[in-house]
């Protein structure tokens, strides 16, 4: 298949690849440098691009479905934070995961789109536990593995010198593993080669050993012509790697560099590559293992014929399975097919389309949020909708030049609505704003005929598959009244690594606001007197639009919230809008979490958070207060007593 890869129709040939860390030099840009090898190998186009979708060589450029056909993202520390459809590789042993943080950083897998496997079961199994109950995902499909482009080098013992490359981590710590304590003793044979960083954190890491050789540069070739040169490679993974029988870059780039592998227990290579590979135990004693490889470097010397049959050997199933021209040729070929499928679960085609009416607010006129809106409008991959821009009636006549010229542009037909977000007083200078919910109440009125509601704020943009997602669910659900979607929020010029899911409309935390476009409401399920609530609420008019009905949370984070831009101004009374949101949707406080983290609700607090750290935590008096009364009735009075004293209630 590789060597007939032809680019499929519509394909634009080029995709891009994360590089989360541009500042520094690390084993990502070997795993990058190879990857564009691949696609240079397949007449396509790899192009590095920053966390947040810039290309690395164009900050001023954005990745989107316009100019890449993908994205894959190498690590899990970011969630998808670019308009384009993104692979995440699932390379990492789930032990990393915990070390970093285990819910933010398996949260972070599931921003994207689907899922690549380096065929762990332990890894993919991790994330189909995540997405076995949604629409939005299903598990990995596709293969994608730390190797290199093709076979590099043919078979040969090179000068019979035992190669080893890496960091020597167990320094940095000053503790000692086996690992170290095997090269300390092989160190004095002569028969070994090691390769990797002079200093790393500021300590000369293979300080002492006669071995040493050099640094290898990260461009996709010289590691591997290092390895042919020596002719045999020791290749040993870490615990994290052994438990979730998951393969490092080297055993890949040892076999394509035509080298004889001598590889530890790891299960993944015997599954793999089976007695093609010489193996080793690692748990066994020092000495034991110190015998172990010699003995086999022993038999490579005495057993040459058939130590080039067992490289041949390895490099045959290489080709099979695992050479990134053949991993990129198949992801490229199915990625049509495998896009029908994830949008057919998502929007099935046997249930009706909903009809959606999309409000986009501008109340004062901005040439960045008037393009931002006509942008998320013009992207969207789902079709039944229609789009209205709201704009100020003061703002429509003084501006009207501009609102029309814009619109005009649209490819999609684009409503204006004037609307008078203000009261002007005798001066024009003289202004007060509206409330927000007198606006919505308004807007709901003219939106006769549509099935569902949605309102997007000026400090907000969607990207492509957002009313997809979101008509999505109420498309195959017909009994939910009211779905989010999450958010990604950005705060200033840095994003928050995290993905913000958190519903909390008993408070608006303006780091972590509820949102408005990451909401959709079905029209038949708003209340009709929704009228003797909405206009008289200003920073959460949509929690008595949601009222008691559950939020049906869906999985992907499709919104950008810019909280740098508080929408709107800060000026309510927050302890009136609690009184009328209690009396009207009482059940609009119980907080929803979705799939990240679970803050306390009315839960007993766990042990490893004090109620103090947990008060400052929230910044909300009057949550805490509800809490107090929930814990009370659970019969943990004196907790109850020491935790108010803490916060002088």
């Amino acid at each position: 298949m590789c060597a007939d890869f032809k680019l499929p129709e519509k394909s634009i040939g080029r995709f891009g690849v994360v590089k989360l860390w541009p500042e520094i030099k690390t084993a990502e840009d070997e795993c990058i440098a190879r990857l564009k090898l691949a696609a240079q190998a397949l007449g396509i186009e790899c192009v590095e691009i920053h966390a947040d979708g810039r290309l690395l060589s164009e900050p001023q450029v954005r990745v989107s479905k316009d100019n890449v056909d993908f994205v894959i993202h190498l690590h899990y520390d970011t969630p998808k934070l670019y308009d384009a459809f993104s692979f995440v590789a699932l390379w990492n042993p789930l032990k990393f995961y915990h070390e970093w943080g285990y819910t933010r950083c398996s949260r972070n897998l599931t921003t994207h789109d689907d899922f690549i496997s380096c065929s762990s079961d332990a890894a993919d199994d991790h994330v189909a536990r995540m997405v076995r109950t949604t629409s939005t995902h299903l598990p990995a499909r596709f293969n994608l593995y730390h190797s290199t482009a093709d076979v590099i080098h043919a078979p040969s013992l090179g000068e019979g010198k035992l190669f080893y490359a890496g960091i020597n981590w167990d320094v940095l710590t000053g503790g000692k593993s086996r690992h170290q304590e095997v090269l300390k003793r092989l160190d004095k044979t002569g028969m070994l080669r090691i390769y990797g960083p002079t200093i790393f954190q500021g300590v000369k890491v293979w300080a002492g050993y006669e071995s040493y050789v050099r640094e290898v540069p990260f461009d996709g070739v010289s590691m591997i012509d290092e390895i042919s040169k020596a002719g045999v490679a020791l290749v040993l993974s870490s615990q994290a790697h052994k438990d979730s029988v998951l393969m490092s870059n080297r055993l890949f780039e040892s076999v394509a560099a035509g080298a004889l592998v001598i590889c530890d227990e790891n299960q993944f290579a015997k599954k793999f590559f089976g007695d093609s590979l010489l193996y080793i135990d690692s748990r066994s004693p020092v000495e034991q293992i110190y015998t172990d490889i010699t003995c086999h470097l022993d038999w490579a010397r005495s057993h040459p014929d058939q130590a080039l049959a067992m490289i041949a050997k390895s490099q045959d199933i290489f080709r099979q399975k695992f050479s990134l021209t053949c991993n990129l040729s198949d992801l490229y070929i199915g990625l049509a097919e495998r896009r029908r499928e994830l949008l057919a679960r998502q929007n099935p085609p046997s249930s009706p389309p909903v009809k959606v009416r999309l409000n986009l607010l501008m109340p004062e006129y901005s040439e960045a949020v008037l393009r931002a809106h006509l942008h998320s409008v013009r992207v969207q991959e789902y079709q039944n909708f229609s789009p209205v821009l709201v704009v100020d009636t003061h703002t429509a006549n003084t501006f009207r030049y501009e609102i029309k010229a814009a619109l005009a542009a649209s490819p999609i037909a684009i409503e204006l609505v004037e609307i008078d977000y203000f009261r002007h007083g005798i001066h024009p200078d003289i202004k007060a704003r509206r409330r927000l919910g007198e606006i919505i109440l308004q807007l709901l009125a003219g939106a006769a005929g549509a099935d569902a509601f949605m309102v997007v704020a000026p400090n907000e943009s969607l990207w492509s598959n957002h009313l997809a997602v979101l008509a999505g669910a109420m498309q195959r659900d017909p009994d939910i009244s009211c779905a989010a979607t999450a958010a990604v929020i950005f705060d200033g010029d840095v994003a928050v690594h995290s993905v913000h899911e958190l519903i909390d409309f008993g408070h608006v935390d303006r780091r972590g606001p509820p949102g408005y476009g990451r909401f959709i409401f079905r029209m038949a399920t708003i209340p009709q007197d929704i009228g003797i609530a909405l206009p008289y609420l200003d920073g959460r008019p949509l929690a008595v639009l949601a009222g008691g009905n559950a939020i049906a949370q869906q999985l992907p984070a499709t919104i950008i919230i810019y909280a740098d831009c508080e929408f709107p101004e800060r000026s309510w009374d927050e302890a009136a809008e609690n009184e009328i949101i209690r009396d009207y949707s009482p059940g609009a406080f119980n907080v929803s979490t979705g799939f990240g983290p679970r803050p306390l609700t009315v839960q007993p607090l766990a042990p490893t958070m004090s109620m103090l750290q947990l008060a400052r935590r929230l910044f909300n008096r009057r949550w805490v207060n509800v809490q107090v009364a929930a814990i009370k009735k659970q019969g943990l009075s004196a907790r109850i007593q020491i935790f108010k004293r803490k916060l002088g209630l």
